[in-house]
């Protein structure tokens, strides 16, 4: 092999490491589904479509790098971001974090709010949280509502059935085996348009709103200020509007 060749040998190796290594890595949790997250496949678990695919891709658009999503249990998504296995958590907030100050916080990507879903006929019975007691609400394993709801869920005046994602939700709600299901505004009106507008509507009540941002590994490779301002510039374009108003 002539010098050039080797040359050229060594140069190619050494992009396809330094392509390899240019992938930023987001999390998506277990019950993520549509708008979130929209499966290309279920078998294959290919993600087509969804706000977090989208605002990944526009993030490491911007950087100039390509993007992958990474399935996991919500019990496991710190313990990722803290040994650096995954760069950023999106759409979450510091209340939701056993150890908040463990991560680097970008700026707020939208605000959103926790809302109940129930059906039609109860329309005008929780517009607070005392219209709660004595029902049985939707919950999924590891997250935390607003305090009164936890209250009410340790004293028992709400008792608590966990659920293992949206569709289970709603099945044990059509079923009346729940009363209601507490889940993101967004997922909640999403599912209500897109199959349910004649059954099921969302609650007077609103539980709790709060800004969503990202959670970013201090163990990441990539520089933090520059995505910083790359989601700064996306919200002050328009850019996350956009997305959101594409599932709306």
């Amino acid at each position: 092999m002539t010098s050039k060749l080797l040359y050229l040998f060594f140069i190619l190796i050494s992009f396809g490491a330094y392509a390899e290594d240019k992938v930023l890595v987001f999390s998506y949790w277990d019950e993520a589904g549509p708008p979130f997250v929209i499966l290309k496949d279920d078998a294959q678990k290919n993600i087509s479509a969804g706000i977090l695919k989208d605002i990944a891709e526009a993030i490491s658009r911007s950087l100039k790098v390509n993007s992958k999503l990474v399935k996991l249990p919500v019990q496991r998504i710190e313990s990722y971001l803290e040994a650096g296995e995954i760069d950023l958590d999106c759409i979450t907030n510091p209340i939701w974090k056993e150890s908040p100050d463990n991560y680097l916080w970008s700026p707020v990507l939208f605000t959103g709010g926790d809302r109940l879903l129930i059906k039609k006929e109860l329309e005008s019975g929780i517009a607070s949280y005392k219209d709660l007691k004595g029902k049985s609400l939707g919950i999924y394993n590891g997250y935390s509502y607003h305090p009164e709801i936890m209250k009410m869920i340790d004293s028992g005046d709400i008792t608590a059935v966990k659920v293992s994602g949206i569709d289970h939700g709603i099945k044990l709600l059509l079923l009346e085996r729940i009363d209601a299901l507490i889940d993101f505004d967004i997922l909640l009106n999403y599912k209500i348009k897109a199959e349910y507008e004649n059954e099921l509507i969302l609650a007077d009540l609103l539980s709790e709103t709060y800004e969503l941002s990202c959670a970013y590994s201090k163990k990441t490779k990539f520089d933090k200020s520059k995505i910083n301002k790359i989601i700064s510039e996306l919200v002050s374009s328009g850019e996350i509007d956009k997305i959101l108003n594409r599932y709306n």
